[in-house]
């Protein structure tokens, strides 16, 4: 069984971005939506897209439109779009992760259920979040992983509360990727190399075969 991907979500500093990347990151994500506290300027992230090798950019949205995501895409040269709104549209050669919030009231903006088939969305990936109130992602909070059952796991990002302790638990589930970002910080958009070293450590020991043996056993 292969093991998932991973992202390292809220990255605003090329140091943080390499060294995921260094460690096997294979997304490094950066928050463009301006109430969020890992916010990052487009020239900033121009910039740490440049000394990016193997890790692939994706882009976090929240209040920007269509055509104003696509723009910000476009000129950042983005491989995917995370986008908590859902488009009918593509997002024409960009890969379309649509966020969903879990547990949410289904009036809030991205959240409710999960689609149970994501061959009726016109996203190429589903990323499941944990529902808050008050911020979208980097919540600290996990969400009953049971409702994946119901989904393609090979489409969808998990996301909400993962961290070095449930990575483990977390791969075995078989999503595409896994996505991180407050476990492995110091503050808000600044990453811990510790966390992150251990994170990685956790995933490379873990026997996503066996639920009943423990990552480094």
């Amino acid at each position: 069984m292969q093991k998932p991907k991973v992202k390292i979500c809220g990255i605003t500093t090329a140091r943080d971005a390499l060294l995921a990347e260094e460690l096997g990151a294979d997304y490094i994500g950066m928050i463009f939506a301006r109430m969020s506290l890992r916010c990052v300027a487009i020239e900033k992230a121009r910039a740490i897209i440049s000394q990016l090798k193997t890790a692939k950019p994706v882009g976090v949205f929240v209040e920007q439109d269509y055509y104003k995501t696509l723009e910000i895409a476009q000129n950042l040269g983005l491989w995917g779009v995370q986008h908590y709104s859902y488009f009918p549209q593509k997002f024409d050669g960009f890969n379309y992760i649509y966020a969903v919030r879990m547990g949410g009231p289904p009036a809030s903006a991205g959240a409710g259920s999960a689609p149970k088939d994501l061959s009726s969305l016109t996203a190429d990936y589903l990323l499941l979040d944990s529902y808050d109130e008050n911020q979208h992602g980097g919540t600290g909070k996990t969400f009953d992983w049971s409702q994946l059952a119901k989904l393609d796991t090979r489409r969808t990002f998990l996301a909400g509360g993962l961290g070095p302790l449930n990575i483990c638990a977390a791969a075995r589930i078989s999503p595409y990727a896994l996505d991180l970002s407050s476990s492995v910080e110091i503050s808000p958009g600044i990453k811990d190399p510790n966390k992150l070293q251990q994170l990685f450590e956790n995933l490379r020991d873990c026997d996503v075969t066996n639920p009943e043996k423990p990552a480094g056993s």
